[in-house]
């Protein structure tokens, strides 16, 4: 999978809640840099980021189905 597709999907959804990336930061516990650079597909999302993203956005079918995906 290519990392920008996961990464665009967070985004989509963090602004959907009309959250800022400090407002993810707080709820994920993953700091803002490192948010960004997932979100612009600069690094690779770690197992720990995916299930803060499950349990933030848990009912998101395009998210699931990435990560789907990306374990297969």
């Amino acid at each position: 999978m290519k990392l920008d597709e996961l990464g665009k999907e967070i985004k989509l959804l963090r602004k959907s809640k009309k959250w800022s990336q400090d407002d993810l930061e707080q709820y994920s516990g993953i700091t803002k840099r490192t948010i960004s650079k997932i979100e612009n597909g600069f690094i690779e999302i770690s197992l720990n980021y995916l299930e803060s993203a499950v349990t933030l956005f848990p009912n998101d079918e395009q998210l699931l189905s990435l990560i789907k995906k990306e374990q297969n």
